[in-house]
Parts: C-alpha cells; sequence; structure tokens
C-alpha cells in the first residue's frame, strides 16, 4: 500500500485525505496506520485539517523559530544541517516551534528563502508571561516570557473573568494566530512577579512542570503508604536476605529529604563486599495506578533552588519510600563483590528490608575523611574508611578505563525563607560526593550487565560516541587556543583517547578554572545522554552497559528498572507476550522521560539565570575578575568565581571582529579576547525578568 500511495502523491504532491480514502476504501484501518507510518519516517506530512503532503522536491517538513524581529528560520527535518531563511510576510500565521510545512524559493538576490504553506502541529500550546501596563498607561498588556511572541497583540478573551493588576504572573491558552493577532485564553495566575517564590514557581510552568498532584494521586498515596506487613508473600519473601543488621548509612546534602540510595561495604577475604540499598518505591506505585501514570508524565523530580517538584508526592517521596534512619524500609540490594584491584568478581540483585543506621552528610564525611573528626559511632567510621579504601580503587579502574571526569564548577544559591538569594557560591565536592557517584555507576553498571546478559528488553541509559566532525572542531579550537593536542585516527577514538587529549590539556593549563571552562568545549560536542530500548553503552562512563536503578522515588527510569529486575530474576516471568509489552512500554516511556528531563534541566537554567541576575542586581558598578567562558559574534561571557555568569556585548568592544576559525575576538592592533582568558569587568546591568546580566570592561 505504501508505493501505491507514493505513487498517487507523486503526481499530486498535496491531497485531502477524503480524496486518498477513495482510492483505498476498502481498508480504512490500513490506510491510516499507513500514513501515521509514513509520516513517522517524514515522508508525508499530514495536517488537522487531513490535507496530506507529499515531502520531496516541492514540499518539506520542519520546525520553526521566529525570533523578536518579526522572521524566522525552518529547520529541515530531513536535512538536519539545513535552515532557511523566512521573511516576516511568509509565516503563514506560524509561532516559534510550530511544525511546518514548506516550500524554498529563489528570490532575485539568489538567496534561498522559505514559505510557510501549512501547520503540520503546534507544539506551543500555552504561554506563560506578566501583567505590565501599556504604554499609554490606559490597559493592562500580557507580555510573554519569550521574546519572540514580542511582535504579536495578544487578545486576551477572558480578562474581564479574572481581576487583573499590574506584575501578576499569568499562563495563558493559546487559541488561536491570526494577522499578527494571539488570541488567548487565561488558564490561571500563578502568582507576582515581584514575589522570588512566584518567580520560580513560573519557570516550573513555563516548561509544563506540574507543580501540584491531582486528588486521585494524593488518596491513592496515601492508600499505599502502609506499615510493612510482615503476612504478605511479597514481604514474605525477602525475609531470606534481611540486611537490617548491617550498619547502612545514606549520604546526602544537608537539604536532602528524599533519600534513595544507602551504602555498606566490607573487606572480605578476596577483597570488598558493597551493599548498595535503593527504596523498592515499585512496592508501592503498581502499574497502570494513578501514581504510575503520573510519575511517568512528570518523568523525573525537578530542583528549582530551594524548591523542589517531587515526581511522587511528599507521603511516599520524603516519608514511606525515603530512607530515613532507624526506620525499617524495603528496598532493592545491588550486591557487588569486588577483588583488590577494583575488578567484579560477583554481582546480584534481591529484594530486602532495612535500616538506615544514620543520615549522614557530604559536609561530615568529608570532614571526617579530611581532619579524621567526626561524631559518628566508632563502627560506622570504621565502615566508612573501609568505603573510602573501596572508592578509590574503583577510581582508579575507572579512570584507567577512559572514564571522563569533566569536574565541572556548579553554583549553589542560597536563598533565605523567602526564597530572596542573598549568597551564590561554587558548589564544593569532596571525596563523599565522589565516593558515591562510584557506588552508584558500579551498581548501575552491575544492573545493566545482569539483564542486558540475559537479552531481555530493558531500558538503557546510553551515551553515544562522539561525531567525528564535532571532535575535529573541538580540536581546531584547542589548537586556536595554542593547545596542542594529539587525537589518534578518529576511526580509532574511545573513552581512553579522549582521556588522555583532557590530560594532555591538563599538562599544558596549570589554571584550575580556565581549565574547566576549555573543557566545556568538549562537553558541547559530545551526544547527550539518553533512555533507550537498544543497549550502546555509555560513551562518558567508558561503560559497554548502563542504565540508572539508584534514584527510584526522583526518576522514573529507575522505577520501571526496578520492576523489570523484580519481573525477570525474581519472578521469573519471561512469557512472551509479557516481553512484547515491555518492548512497547519501554519505548513509550522513554520518548516521555527524555523530553521530561529535558525540561527539567532547561527550567533548573533558568531558574539558575533568575537567581544570578537578582543576586547581581545588588551590584551593580562593582568590580571583579573573572574568566572567559564562551567567545560569540555578539560578544563574549565572562564568568565570575562564584559561577555567575555576564556578557560583555560586541558594542562594549567596537573596533573587534569575531574570527570563526580562530573562535577569537580580534582588533587591528592584534589585541585579542579568546576562551580561558582572565578580564576584569565592571557589572552594568542585571535584569531579573529578562535574565540576563551585563558586563563592561574595566
Amino acid at each position: 500500500m505504501k508505493d501505491l500511495i507514493i505513487k498517487k502523491l507523486n503526481i499530486q504532491n498535496k491531497i485531502h485525505f477524503n480524496e486518498l480514502f477513495k482510492f483505498f476504501s476498502k481498508d480504512y484501518e490500513k490506510l491510516t496506520n499507513c500514513l501515521k507510518e509514513m509520516q513517522e519516517e517524514n515522508i508525508i506530512a499530514w495536517t488537522k485539517e487531513n490535507v496530506i503532503y507529499f515531502i520531496g522536491e516541492k514540499y518539506k517538513i520542519g520546525s520553526i523559530k521566529i525570533n523578536d524581529k518579526g522572521f524566522g528560520f525552518v529547520k529541515d527535518f530531513n536535512k538536519e544541517d539545513e535552515d532557511f531563511f523566512v521573511p516576516p510576510n511568509s509565516l503563514n500565521n506560524s509561532i516559534s516551534t510550530d511544525e511546518v510545512v514548506f516550500t524554498i524559493h529563489k528570490e532575485n538576490d539568489d538567496r534561498l528563502k522559505a514559505k510557510i504553506e501549512d501547520i503540520v502541529l503546534r507544539n506551543k500550546t500555552f504561554l506563560i508571561g506578566e501583567i505590565q501596563k501599556s504604554e499609554c498607561g490606559r490597559f493592562l498588556d500580557f507580555i510573554p516570557n519569550e521574546l519572540w511572541f514580542k511582535n504579536y497583540r495578544i487578545v486576551m478573551i477572558n480578562a474581564k473573568d479574572f481581576k487583573l493588576e499590574k506584575d501578576l504572573i499569568l499562563k495563558v491558552k493559546i487559541l488561536d494566530v491570526r494577522d499578527k493577532k494571539l488570541f488567548v485564553k487565561i488558564q490561571k495566575i500563578i502568582g507576582n512577579s515581584n514575589k522570588a517564590t512566584d518567580r520560580i514557581l513560573s519557570i516550573a510552568y513555563e516548561y509544563d512542570i506540574k507543580s501540584e498532584f491531582s486528588k486521585n494521586v494524593i488518596n491513592n498515596a496515601n492508600e499505599v503508604a502502609k506499615p510493612i506487613n510482615y503476612n504478605e508473600p511479597l514481604i514474605k519473601r525477602r525475609l531470606n536476605n534481611l540486611i537490617k543488621d548491617k550498619n547502612l548509612v545514606t549520604i546526602d546534602g544537608e537539604d536532602s529529604k528524599d533519600l534513595d540510595d544507602a551504602i555498606y561495604v566490607e573487606k572480605t577475604e578476596k577483597g570488598y563486599k558493597l551493599l548498595v540499598a535503593i527504596a523498592d518505591v515499585s512496592y508501592y506505585v503498581t502499574p497502570f495506578s494513578d501514581l504510575d501514570n503520573s510519575a511517568l508524565f512528570r518523568g523525573n523530580s525537578v530542583y528549582l533552588a530551594n524548591k523542589v517538584i517531587p515526581m511522587l508526592p511528599e507521603k511516599l517521596s520524603n516519608e514511606v519510600c525515603s530512607l530515613n534512619p532507624n526506620e525499617e524500609k524495603l528496598c532493592m540490594v545491588a550486591e557487588v563483590e569486588f577483588d583488590f584491584n577494583g575488578a567484579i568478581i560477583n554481582k546480584r540483585v534481591y529484594e530486602s528490608i532495612m535500616i538506615s543506621k544514620a543520615r549522614l552528610t557530604y559536609k561530615e564525611v568529608n570532614e571526617l575523611y579530611k581532619n579524621n573528626n567526626s561524631l559518628i559511632d566508632k563502627e560506622i567510621i570504621d565502615m566508612l574508611w573501609i568505603a573510602k579504601e573501596l572508592h578509590e580503587i574503583i577510581d582508579k579502574e575507572r579512570s584507567e578505563r577512559g572514564s571522563i571526569e569533566f569536574d565541572i564548577a556548579e553554583p549553589k544559591i542560597i536563598l533565605d525563607k523567602d526564597s530572596n538569594v542573598i549568597d551564590i557560591i561554587k558548589r564544593e565536592r569532596g571525596i563523599s560526593e565522589k565516593l558515591i557517584e562510584n557506588f552508584m555507576v558500579s551498581a548501575n553498571e552491575c544492573v545493566a550487565s545482569l539483564i542486558f546478559d540475559k537479552e531481555l528488553p530493558f531500558i538503557y541509559r546510553n551515551h553515544d560516541d562522539p561525531k567525528e566532525k564535532n571532535l575535529l572542531e573541538w580540536h581546531s579550537i584547542l589548537k586556536a587556543l595554542g593547545i596542542n593536542v594529539k587525537l589518534t585516527e578518529l576511526d580509532k577514538i574511545n573513552p581512553k583517547t579522549i582521556k588522555k587529549a583532557l590530560n594532555q590539556i591538563e599538562n599544558q593549563i596549570s589554571d584550575e578554572t580556565e581549565r574547566e571552562v576549555i573543557n566545556i568545549i568538549l562537553l558541547k560536542f559530545m551526544e547527550k545522554a539518553a533512555y533507550e530500548l537498544d543497549n550502546i553503552g555509555h560513551f562518558g562512563l567508558a561503560s559497554d552497559c548502563y542504565t540508572h536503578f539508584t534514584s527510584p522515588i526522583r526518576r522514573y527510569s529507575d522505577l520501571i528498572v526496578h520492576r523489570y529486575l523484580k519481573q525477570y530474576l525474581i519472578d521469573k516471568d519471561l512469557r512472551e507476550f509479557k516481553l512484547e509489552q515491555n518492548k512497547k512500554f519501554i519505548l513509550k516511556a522513554c520518548s516521555i522521560i527524555n523530553d521530561t528531563e529535558r525540561n527539567a534541566v532547561s527550567a533548573e537554567r533558568e531558574v539558575n539565570k533568575v537567581c544570578m541576575a537578582e543576586y547581581m542586581k545588588s551590584k551593580l558598578n562593582q568590580e571583579y575578575e573573572g574568566i572567559i567562558a564562551a567567545v560569540l559574534k555578539f560578544g563574549v561571557f565572562v564568568q565570575l568565581s562564584n559561577c555567575v555568569e555576564g556578557l560583555i556585548h560586541i558594542s562594549e568592544l567596537p573596533d573587534f571582529t569575531f574570527d570563526e576559525k580562530t573562535n577569537i575576538l580580534v582588533n587591528k592592533q592584534n589585541k585579542i579576547f579568546r576562551l580561558g582568558q582572565k578580564v576584569k569587568i565592571k557589572v552594568k546591568n542585571a535584569d531579573v525578568k529578562k535574565r540576563i546580566i551585563d558586563f563592561t570592561l574595566k
């Protein structure tokens, strides 16, 4: 049927579904399924009005972005490297992020320009913004946060139903776009832009992150949050694997309340035994329940400054599931045995019941390791010293196999009780943070390999090899900075060769901060990690097989990993139809949680920008030393010692031009601004609403 449809579309290029149905009227379901498949492959575009476009020579399909100047660029889905200029008169009522059908035309100046022919999918369905007085002062206008909507006149059709006033933050639904008018309906008053808590909350709304749970989900959480019943079969089967007598501890940040993981290490004749005990969330959150459905579409907990938007209601995330000290808790355990060189000699996963013997913080464990100073019980201290031994062995083994350690500086934003920023400092990362990371990585690798070896459907955390063109560009940037890095043949690139390159950079650049910003370039050229059904390994960790097992309270991926571990290893349910169901569900879940993860990262980044702008508002005209973190056509971004970043706009550097080959700004006197260069700046401007900070050179 597919070939027949293509043959028909080759003649007409554009056809209504009803007309196409006349030719294939005997099998409606087969036709629609075939069209859906062709749409997924970008062979056709199928609009809500049931118009079908054949994607080829005449019609293209892509995504449009419109800037605040009123024109746009459309990116071709079938040729990712190509995007085309769209003049304002060719937008055809499209808005940024729309999936569109477009045609390409050559103008008199021989430049290619695109014209939007139709809208396939409107991805942007709502806006977040503020109420501000109009220029004449007589009216109240809605001003969206996204700059590319500033050229539209926004009409709130239900404004009379709300008591609107200046500085209110609203969520509005997009209804229609006509002749540069955007018709919207007010859905919710989020708060007031003058309140820090409301500003942070509005960013969650901006990225469609739900801050509240439905009544059904809350009720479901209350129903399942019951004490452990030792007579229940699913509890009884754990009794042969109890670990309540072990000196398990949690090590987290001081403010953490959702404690997913606990660790215990002991010495053995052959080396070390590590227990990584993880909250058994899957016992409480059953498939297809209200809790499960909510968790899937949230995807993960989101941490916005001092506000946590949990994946699960607090009854579970902070109470029943959280591994709080001196309480019996259901858990899943990854038990891993190492030899004295860090090689894994045995591994298993099982259900258990545990009691955390102490709720420790990174700070106090770092203090123990640094100064041998602690108020912790002696038995636990002894265990922590053994844990440190194992950590150092694992760390050495990971380093030798090529695991890439970036150690990128992160800001720690300190807020008062009303969420106003009182300080921003560089987040410290000591031995205890690295120890927990190494133990979690080991557990994740073991769990992944156990299932991969059995060739069963599973969810993997993949990180693909970097693209050759990206590595070449990275190498040329380093060369322009005077850094001599030798790469082996690109077809032999592996984590070890990248690790060697980073070591070469370290040997040539002694300044730690300069090295950090230069290493960030590599991070930008690496592929993004993602959840997928088929295992391709994790390049950054130099791991053949990786998953996420250790945080089911705050990541849905880990929750379903626990379910499949129970199904495959404990229940031994390998029925073919169940495996096929798992495959289909994993594909669906991966698509959702990859999106929610991107949204969470973006929201966290935007909250940091808001907090930094708020903090720097009180520092206007103050002088600092910083380091150039990025060089672009429109200026340079400078990072201060506390990780705050600001822009020195090119207008502040009138004699400088951007050299794309060397990635530097240079003037006629050959003075340059380059990545990693130290500069002295003065704070010129900090705009909380625009989330920007401007610097000038001192």
